[in-house]
Parts: structure tokens; sequence; C-alpha cells
């Protein structure tokens, strides 16, 4: 007989080491028995055998709807389980070269880029938060997706991540925002014209107003796409 999912132990944190810091990161989850994580979709290297994968949509079907609707990608997860007797451990990485850190999730929850997910414990809900027109005029949709309730999320970036403090505003570079405060009102301007932006990907610039804190990366794909073109020319 298959164990009920309500037979799995739901409290964080889970056992993890990170190795192959900065720039090759790799994640090593340990399960105690009856544990369980939620982790994206191509980001599993290996597993023990004995551990159990579920898909699961990381939103509801009417989020999920509404989400691809306006053009998002549903967030769709893997239930990593242990359903032994004894702990068994996993592997996740990244596509890209960089960091992998750990975050813990609060009351006052985390919006989160989604390509930058990579994992997070059972404690952690999936939503959706307002992020405006601008947003969607610089490719990120009309809603960014928001973590909340109580545990942890394993987070990738392009290069080395950084959090930093916004007290009244801040401006960053769009492909270099990582993660931030729900607190904080997202606004994507630019200052080359709408059109030059989405063909360059260049000029895209994130101002974050409020009080909170927002995780930047050091590198960009973006900025990665273009140094490849221009060294193989």
């Amino acid at each position: 007989m298959g164990l009920s999912l309500f037979a799995f132990r739901i409290t964080p944190p889970v056992q993890y080491k990170i190795r192959f810091r900065p720039a090759f990161s790799l994640l090593y989850i340990t399960l105690k028995p009856k544990e369980q994580l939620y982790v994206s979709l191509d980001t599993l290297v290996s597993l023990d055998e004995g551990l159990t994968l579920k898909m699961r949509l990381g939103l509801g079907w009417l989020a999920s709807l509404l989400f691809r609707g306006l053009g998002g990608k549903i967030p769709v997860l893997n239930l990593v389980q242990n359903p032994t007797t004894e702990p068994l451990t996993f592997t996740l990485s990244q596509g890209a070269l960089g960091d992998l850190i750990p975050l813990d999730i609060t009351k006052a929850g985390l919006c989160i880029q989604p390509a930058f997910h990579i994992a997070h414990t059972t404690g952690v809900r999936m939503g959706l938060q307002w992020a405006g027109f601008s947003s969607w005029l610089a490719g990120q949709g009309l809603f960014a997706l928001k973590l909340s309730g109580k545990g942890r999320v394993f987070v990738a970036s392009c290069g080395y991540l950084s959090s930093y403090p916004v007290h009244q505003r801040l401006a960053v570079e769009h492909h270099h925002l990582v993660a931030y405060s729900p607190k904080l009102k997202l606004r994507v301007n630019f200052p080359k014209g709408v059109v030059g932006s989405e063909v360059s990907g260049e000029g895209m610039i994130s101002q974050l107003i409020g009080g909170g804190a927002v995780y930047l990366q050091s590198r960009s794909l973006s900025g990665l796409s273009r140094y490849l073109r221009l060294k193989c020319r």
C-alpha cells in the first residue's frame, strides 16, 4: 500500500550541503525518512534508489490558468519523497554557471524570478503578485512569483548572488534582478526606448521603491550571450 501524502513530515529545515561554489555549485539534499522537498524541473542531477518523484503544479489550477493566459510559464515541480526508513540523498544544479544559496522564507514572503527557483520546503507556498505592465513589457509577465509561508527556498544565480537593503529607492539593471521583498514596488524603465531595449536586451532598469531587500546576480544570461556572440564571430 502506498504512503499517504499526509504521512510525510512537512517541517523544515532539510539537511543540505552546497559544493563547488560559486561558479559550479551543486546542491546535495539529504531527506530523512518521510521527508519531502519540491524541486524545479530540469534541476535534478542524481538521486539515491528509494526516493520517489511526483509531478505537481507549483500554483493552483485557477492561478495556473491565469498565469498562463497572461503569458507566463506555469511552474511545474517535482515532489521528491523519501518513503524508506533510512536517509537518502539527491543532487540538484542549474543550467548556467553560478551560485546556489538558501533563503529563509518568513511571514513577509519573497518575490522571485521563476527561472532562478531551484527547490523549496513543503512549508513554503507559491502564489502570484501583481508586477505591473512595465514588467510585462520587459518580458517578465504581469505577475511575479511570490513565495510565502514558513520554510526555506534554494535560489540560483548567474555569477555571485548578493543581497542589498532598499530604504526608499534602488535602481538595478533588470537582467541582474533575482528576487526582492514583496513590500517593494517594481517599476521597469526603458531609457533607450521600448523597441531598442527588446531588440538589444539592454537598457531595462528596474526601480525598486519602498523598504525591503533585493537579491542581485553579478552576471546575467543576456550578458553572457552577447559576450559569446562577440567571441564567436
